[in-house]
């Protein structure tokens, strides 16, 4: 007598090629934002069907060559790294691969609306504003944790980091994941931002229309204390989480008065009563709030780095890169930085077709556009002359030693020089104020506890290269090749 067949195995029969190629390729626009290309959608059929790649290229306009050696090894690892299984995917094990991965999600998506639909209302919240999408998004865990953490016991949280770090994701991430909590305590989630550096009445009108309490007087009023005072009396009345992004603009471009405004205005915030949190990206610690926090006010911030190298890993190989060793190489390089690292992606793909052998053979530091144009603003109109000077020792000596540089070793080269001879107070306060803008990095020596400093490759080529000529005004430089 024939054993009756289960569901699962039955499921598996009728599973068909285009509801898997539709699974594979919904998969990959919502992890990376895009679809499968003609040449890939190809050798899925190819390896589904269990062919070679001579019959694969048979019935294409793609060489077998192709195929194997470009288009394969960047697929497979591009699957395995969006599955997240941690199992390595490859031509002949796909089929397999796939319906399980398929089924996989099946299940769980089956549970998943069984729990909506016991579930008495729908729990979501709705995100007031417009945050950018976290489709690609990768890693980030202990700074998602950390920041669950500190809405829970703060009124203002500081996303602190270099441009292109990651604040503006890691900021909607977090928006996403609590709108999506049935445990969440906020009533009221916004997005602003606020680059366009609106006066402080202005952005009290906007917050207010966004948290839309029709129980409260919306009447307007004139003077910005008594704004900011309705805007607290609405924060008390619904838990709001408020994200204001690219806060740093705001101390950088308003005017003075502007800018005094809005140091009383986040001052009333962290330092009034009510249940709200203010999440506030910025590549810089304002000034204004480093009292309030010695002063344990309810303030607290998170301080970016790149990714970690299992987060950078997944995310070069969900890009189509396929030798891990390069990977990793190009992780170090670009220490985990997200946007610098999705920028020299794209070169490799546009010019290197893709290859990461390719271009270590021709091996050059990129930079990408726009940190050029942060540094080309920092360079030119923000940072001294000291800063730019420690700067400049911190490339030539890292560049020939290829080691960290201790603070007595600067100390030495500008309290001790004849020529420099610069108080050890101006010193530390140039140096906390790199640190400060992220463009020095420092380690603490494990025995010694002596403080060291470096700098990015990438900061590095910038400081060889000085497109704008800043440099060579400050200090000529020796002639060392920077690739």
């Amino acid at each position: 007598m024939k054993q009756k067949k289960s569901e699962e195995q039955i499921s598996c029969e009728q599973l068909d090629f285009d509801t898997v190629l539709t699974f594979v390729d919904n998969l990959i626009f919502t992890k990376i934002g895009r679809h499968l290309s003609d040449p890939e959608i190809i050798l899925i059929k190819g390896s589904w069907d269990n062919v070679d790649y001579d019959e694969i290229s048979a019935g294409s306009t793609y060489s077998a060559n192709y195929l194997q050696r470009f288009v394969g090894p960047q697929l497979w690892n591009l699957i395995s790294a969006i599955a997240g299984t941690g199992e390595k995917v490859t031509k002949k094990k796909l089929r397999n691969f796939l319906e399980k991965l398929f089924h996989n999600q099946y299940n769980s998506q089956q549970i998943e609306e069984k729990n909506l639909e016991e579930a008495p209302s729908d729990c979501s919240i709705k995100i007031n504003g417009n945050p950018p999408t976290t489709f690609n998004f990768f890693g980030r865990e202990q700074e998602l944790n950390q920041i669950g953490e500190f809405i829970k016991r703060y009124k203002c949280v500081f996303l602190i980091g270099m441009a292109g770090i990651g604040k503006t994701a890691l900021a909607a991430k977090i928006l996403q994941q609590i709108s999506t909590n049935s445990e969440s305590k906020f009533d009221c989630l916004i997005w602003r931002s606020v680059v366009h550096t609106p006066t402080v009445p202005d952005l009290i009108s906007e917050l207010r229309q966004l948290i839309q309490d029709p129980t409260l007087d919306s009447s307007p009023v004139e003077y910005t204390q008594a704004q900011i005072t309705t805007l607290i009396k609405e924060l008390q009345s619904r838990r709001c989480l408020i994200v204001l992004d690219e806060i740093d603009k705001i101390f950088q471009k308003v005017s003075f008065e502007q800018r005094l405004e809005y140091r009383l205005f986040f001052r009333r915030i962290i330092e009034e009563q009510h249940q709200s949190c203010f999440i506030l990206t910025s590549r810089i610690f304002p000034n204004e709030f480093k009292n309030l926090i010695k002063n344990q006010r309810p303030l607290q911030y998170i301080k970016l780095k790149g990714l970690n190298k299992d987060a950078a890993m997944q995310f070069l190989l969900s890009q189509g890169l396929a030798d891990e060793e390069q990977c990793l190489e190009l992780i170090e390089t670009y220490y985990g930085h997200p946007s610098e690292l999705q920028s020299v992606v794209e070169r490799i793909n546009h010019f290197f077709a893709g290859s990461t052998k390719i271009f270590f053979d021709n091996k050059t530091t990129f930079i990408s556009p726009e940190f050029q144009t942060v540094l080309d603003e920092l360079f030119s109109k923000s940072l001294n002359q000291l800063e730019c000077e420690i700067m400049i020792y911190l490339a030539k000596h890292i560049t020939i030693d290829s080691e960290l540089i201790s603070f007595q070793k600067l100390l030495k080269h500008f309290n001790h020089n004849p020529h420099k001879n610069i108080p050890v107070s101006e010193i530390v306060e140039a140096i906390e104020s790199l640190e400060n803008q992220s463009l020095i990095e420092n380690v603490t020596h494990s025995s010694s506890k002596e403080i060291h400093f470096s700098l990015q490759p990438v900061i590095k080529k910038y400081i060889f290269t000085d497109p704008l000529g800043v440099i060579r005004k400050i200090e000529p430089l020796s002639k060392i090749s920077v690739a």
